[in-house]
């Protein structure tokens, strides 16, 4: 069983990027993860990015992305942000926005 969470960026312009990942999305694992290795803008908007998730490799804290190579989804709000991480099946939501990581469960 995995514990599946939705990643999510905050642009400029108020929309989201988002992306799925699969393993691990509670947050003593990659809550701290996010905290303790992308928290800065750059760092952010690179990792979500990158693509969906598969995980976080457990030693480096490197993502390890899906190799399909699908660009994030665009949200226009958060009631739509809430809704693809419901589709996704996700038990948490991260978005990185005003300079930090925030959590909450869907």
């Amino acid at each position: 069983m995995s514990t599946r969470a939705t990643i999510a960026f905050r642009r400029d312009d108020g929309r989201f990027e988002a992306v799925y990942l699969h393993f691990d999305g509670y947050p003593e694992h990659t809550g701290v993860i996010l905290d303790q290795h992308y928290a800065d803008s750059e760092l952010a908007r690179s990792l979500v990015a990158g693509g969906d998730l598969c995980g976080f490799d457990d030693q480096t804290h490197q993502p390890e992305h899906y190799g399909d190579g699908q660009p994030p989804a665009v949200m226009p709000t958060m009631p739509a942000l809430l809704d693809f991480a419901r589709k996704c099946a996700a038990a948490y939501l991260y978005v990185f926005e005003d300079g930090r990581w925030q959590m909450q469960k869907v």
